[in-house]
């Protein structure tokens, strides 16, 4: 699934983690995004606490995308590990798949929100962020 300009799901969430740098005053949250920039903590726990200290809105829907994407890949690993054991619980598998279903639309969500038109906008600052996440995402 790709969110805009053919960007996987984490280059769309790193595109609205850099948008969201450019407006956040808090120096956590900036110690946060660039850990989840890095690859050092992308969990949910951390961006849930990203999300509750972030001062602008942009930074807070960025933390809400990495958090609900934290999640909808774990409910995708676990939707492999039931069908990889051939359980037939089919009920099981197909709950954990509406889970996350709901949680790549949240996701898409929270990065329209952060995202404030930038991936449709079009300015030198969205090229230069777009271009950045290609390249490093």
């Amino acid at each position: 699934m790709s969110v805009g300009d053919d960007l996987t799901i984490a280059q769309s969430v790193a595109f609205a983690i850099l948008h969201a740098q450019d407006h956040e005053t808090s120096s956590d949250w900036i110690g946060w995004a660039k850990s989840w920039l890095n690859g050092d903590d992308r969990s949910a726990s951390a961006a849930a606490a990203a999300a509750e200290i972030a001062t602008a809105a942009a930074a807070r829907h960025a933390a809400n995308a990495a958090r609900m994407f934290d999640l909808a890949q774990a409910l995708q690993t676990e939707a492999a590990m039931l069908s990889a054991e051939g359980r037939n619980a089919g009920w099981t598998l197909d709950t954990v798949e509406n889970r996350n279903t709901e949680c790549l639309v949240e996701v898409a969500e929270a990065i329209r929100l952060a995202d404030g038109g930038g991936l449709q906008g079009g300015s030198s600052r969205s090229a230069e962020l777009l271009a950045q996440v290609v390249r490093d995402h």
